[in-house]
C-alpha cells in the first residue's frame, strides 16, 4: 500500500471493525492480541498489537509509514486509550537511536502504566509499550505457551533465549517440577522473575540464568543434564559481548546442542519469526540436529500460526513453530 492509496476514514474503520471480528474468539481469553496482521488485514507493512486498552503500531518497511497516523486516530477514536509506534529496520540496530525507532511517548491519546498487566489464557504477564521495540510478550507465542502448559505437568523444562520467561510462567503453571531459564539480559530475567510472582510461583524450583544459550548447552551436555521439554526460541539477530548471533548461522548448532540435553521421549519447541527461514528448513536443521546427536525423530509435527497472525508471505507464516518428540 503506498502513500497515495492512503484509504479514507471510513475504509479504514471498516477494515479496523472487520479486523476486530476476526479476533473476537481470541479477545474472549485475552486481552493481548494481534488486531492488525499486515496485508492480509489490508495494511501490507504493518501491525497492531492490543495489550489491554493501549495499542502498539508496528511498521516493518516505510511505505507504511503514511498510515500510521490515520491508523492512530482511527483506534484513539474507538477503544484504545493511547497508541504507541515501533519501527522495525532490518539488520544491527545498535547504531540507531531509541526514539527514533521506538518513540518512548505514545503518538496518540494517553501515555500507558510504565509497567502494564494483560492476561492471557488465565496467565497475567507485564507489558512495557514505552521501553524500546519489544513490549516484553510476544503475542505470536499464546498459542505456543498453551502448549507449553499443557506438556509441562510434572517434568523438568528449560527456556533458552527466556526474554522476560512468559513460557517458563506457562511451565510452571503446569505445574512443572522444575524450570530454568536462560538469557543474557539480566533485565529481561528480572522481569521474569516479577511475572512468576505475578503468577503465584513460588520461586523454589525455577532458575534463572544470566548466560548465553550456546554456553550453558554446551555445559549442561558435558555435565550429563537432561530435560524433558526444552522451548528455543531465540531471535533473528543478537549480540552475545563482542559476538553476534544469527539465525542463518547458528540455529542449527543450537538445535544440536538442545537435542542433546533432550531426555529420551522429550519435546523440543523450535520457533522463528527469521523471515528468510522457510519451515522446510527449520525441518532439515532439526533433522539434522536429531541425527547428529544419535537420537531419532519419534514425532514432529509442524505447529500452525496463532488465529490472530494469519499474514503470509510466500506461503509461509511469519512464524514458524515445530514440536519435535525425540526417542
Amino acid at each position: 500500500m503506498r502513500e497515495a492509496t492512503i484509504p479514507d476514514a471510513t475504509t479504514l474503520r471498516r477494515l479496523l471493525d472487520r479486523a476486530a471480528s476476526r479476533r473476537a474468539q481470541v479477545r474472549e481469553r485475552s486481552t493481548a492480541y494481534r488486531l492488525l496482521d499486515g496485508a492480509v488485514d489490508g495494511f501490507p507493512g504493518l501491525a497492531v498489537d492490543c495489550y489491554g486498552p493501549w495499542a502498539v503500531i508496528s511498521t516493518y518497511h516505510d511505505d507504511a509509514e503514511a498510515l500510521v497516523a490515520p491508523v492512530a486516530a482511527q483506534l484513539v477514536g474507538s477503544s484504545a486509550r493511547g497508541v504507541y509506534v515501533k519501527r522495525h529496520a532490518r539488520g544491527d540496530l545498535r547504531r540507531t537511536e531509541r526514539d527514533d525507532v521506538a518513540p518512548a511517548q505514545p503518538i496518540a491519546g494517553e501515555p500507558a502504566p510504565s509497567e502494564l498487566t494483560v492476561d492471557e489464557n488465565g496467565m497475567r504477564f507485564g507489558v512495557w509499550l514505552a521501553d524500546g521495540l519489544s513490549t516484553g510478550l510476544f503475542t505470536d507465542q499464546r498459542d505456543n505457551r498453551k502448549r507449553i502448559r499443557d506438556l509441562c505437568r510434572g517434568v523438568r523444562m528449560l527456556n533458552l533465549f527466556a526474554y522476560t520467561c512468559s513460557f517458563t510462567v506457562a511451565a510452571a503453571l503446569g505445574p512443572a517440577v522444575e524450570t530454568v531459564s536462560v538469557d543474557l539480559s539480566n533485565r529481561a530475567l528480572e522481569r521474569g522473575r516479577a511475572n512468576l510472582a505475578r503468577n503465584g510461583v513460588e520461586p523454589a524450583g525455577h532458575r534463572l540464568l544470566r548466560e548465553d544459550a550456546l554456553t550453558y548447552l554446551s555445559r549442561a551436555g558435558r555435565r550429563g543434564e537432561r530435560f524433558d521439554v526444552i522451548v528455543l526460541d531465540p531471535p533473528s539477530f543478537g549480540t552475545r559481548g563482542r559476538k553476534t548471533f544469527s539465525v542463518e548461522r547458528d540455529y542449527a548448532e543450537l538445535a544440536r546442542l538442545a537435542t542433546a540435553v533432550l531426555a529420551p521421549g522429550g519435546r523440543l519447541l523450535a520457533v522463528t519469526n527469521h523471515r528468510k527461514t522457510t519451515s522446510a528448513r527449520l525441518q532439515g536443521w532439526l533433522a539434522d540436529a536429531v541425527q547428529r546427536s544419535d537420537r531419532h525423530i519419534a514425532q514432529l509435527q509442524v505447529l500452525p500460526p496463532p488465529s490472530d497472525h494469519p499474514d503470509c508471505r510466500d506461503g509461509e507464516p511469519a512464524v514458524k513453530s515445530i514440536l519435535v518428540s525425540v526417542d
